[in-house]
């Protein structure tokens, strides 16, 4: 019993740079965007642009570790873009999705550790315990 499904996502919130503006900054393309929209009747649609790039739909492996790593090999070399963005204003962060049918969960090495610190990025897990009675 273990992971069942796992992905993770490189997230950028901005209240003044559009998400063009945020692709255009890191020279790489998002898995999707969300444009600041005041008359949108969610409060983070509202006051918020959003960038990401997920994992979701690149990678199948029920390791969470692999999934990080696609993501820091997508921003190799752009810790200084990364630092400007925030220094902009831009939150940034790595929010993960992990489920599983039992015992176990993820894990980070020292090695993954240090390159988030590289990037100023912190690290989130959505976690989700399936019914073992279910599976």
């Amino acid at each position: 019993m273990a992971c069942t499904r796992t992905f993770a996502t490189s997230r950028i919130f901005s209240e003044n740079l559009h998400p063009d503006e945020i692709t255009k900054m890191l020279g790489v393309l998002p898995t999707g965007t969300d444009p600041l929209n005041p008359e949108s009747k969610y409060k983070n649609r509202r006051v918020s642009n959003f960038w990401k790039y997920s994992t979701e739909k690149l990678s199948n492996s029920l390791n969470n570790v692999e999934h990080v790593e696609i993501i820091l090999r997508a921003l190799n070399g752009k810790s200084n873009q990364m630092e400007l963005l925030r220094h902009r204003g831009c939150q940034t962060d790595i929010f993960c999705y992990w489920d599983s049918n039992g015992q176990g969960g993820p894990s980070l090495s020292v090695t993954l550790m240090n390159e988030l610190v590289k990037f100023g990025l912190d690290i989130y897990w959505d976690m989700y315990f399936d019914d073992e009675e279910d599976a």
